[in-house]
């Protein structure tokens, strides 16, 4: 049986690891100098105040990221969103991630609630934009579903944490807080996927966060590759995980890195052509409907309990 700990005796083993980290993300406020922030000068959307920001990681010199990273820029210059990119390495490894997450969150909380970012849809630096013309809120709840709060999706490994969006509210300060103190607070145990699986643990031990993360299915926003040509579907995968022209983007988790620049390009190539078949308005997608019917049937099951 799942043990779970409620989130009140849980807090004050977390209250010293909570500090240094929101002060490390408040000192990080001050210097500003660890990440770039972009906002497109001229959208073809016009967002006076965006209600979401795009946010990343990518350093080093492998430059198939910083093409990736491309194929972002123009999704934000064309939606109107901002992107805030982390250019050093602040922790070790993957937890860079939920460090400048909280950053961003951070600063969008100190701000007045009709000048802030609602949401911050996290992109790993593996996934290429596929099609700049689909809006990031045809995925979110509807207004109604204010207590969600986290989407993610899940594949044959359980939950990826590769792409997500998640609202800027406290509970997200909170959980990605708790996911960076995991490996201090557990130390014994094993994270298979370091960041993921601190993740994947804190939803299935607490039922505080567990209950605002509701998965969606992983073609909306965190599809994965087809054959390596990027034109035929893999008959050796399910084609429900496979990305489709329209879809937002492909995501390409356990690449070797080797291989990434091999393995990316032909997607690439397709991303940077802005081919007719790919780049489809989100009315031509039928992901309207399906998000609409998918929030419908949350909705009917929240009211029958």
């Amino acid at each position: 049986m799942t043990k779970f700990y409620h989130v009140r005796s849980q807090r004050p083993r977390l209250r010293l690891i909570l500090c240094v980290v929101l002060a490390f993300c408040i000192v990080s406020l001050f210097t500003g100098q660890f990440f770039d922030y972009h906002r497109a000068r001229t959208p073809e959307v016009h967002q006076p105040n965006p209600t979401i920001g795009k946010v990343t990681m990518v350093y080093g010199n492998n430059s198939i990221y910083e093409r990736a990273l491309e194929t972002h820029r123009e999704h934000s210059r064309r939606q109107g969103y901002p992107l805030f990119v982390l250019r050093i390495p602040i922790l070790d490894g993957v937890w860079n991630k939920y460090a400048i997450l909280l950053s961003v969150l951070l600063q969008e909380l100190e701000k007045p609630l009709d000048r802030r970012l609602q949401w911050l849809f996290w992109s790993d630096a593996d996934t290429v934009l596929m099609n700049p013309d689909m809006p990031l809120e045809t995925f979110l709840p509807p207004p109604e579903f204010s207590d969600v709060h986290m989407l993610l999706t899940k594949d044959w490994n359980g939950m990826n944490n590769g792409v997500f969006p998640i609202r800027v509210h406290p509970w997200a300060v909170e959980l990605l807080s708790a996911a960076i103190a995991y490996p201090v607070v557990k130390p014994n145990v094993e994270l298979f996927w370091p960041d993921q699986s601190a993740l994947a643990n804190l939803l299935e031990e607490n039922e505080y966060f567990a209950r605002s993360v509701v998965y969606c299915p992983l073609r909306w926003f965190n599809a994965y590759m087809r054959r390596p040509n990027g034109v035929d579907l893999n008959p050796d995968s399910p084609a429900h995980l496979q990305v489709h022209p329209g879809d937002l983007l492909v995501h390409f988790p356990g690449t070797p890195r080797d291989t990434l620049t091999q393995t990316l390009e032909p997607y690439l190539a397709l991303a940077e052509g802005h081919r007719g078949e790919w780049d489809i308005p989100p009315e031509r997608t039928g992901y309207i409907e399906e998000t609409k019917r998918f929030w419908g049937s949350k909705r009917r099951l929240s009211m029958s309990k």
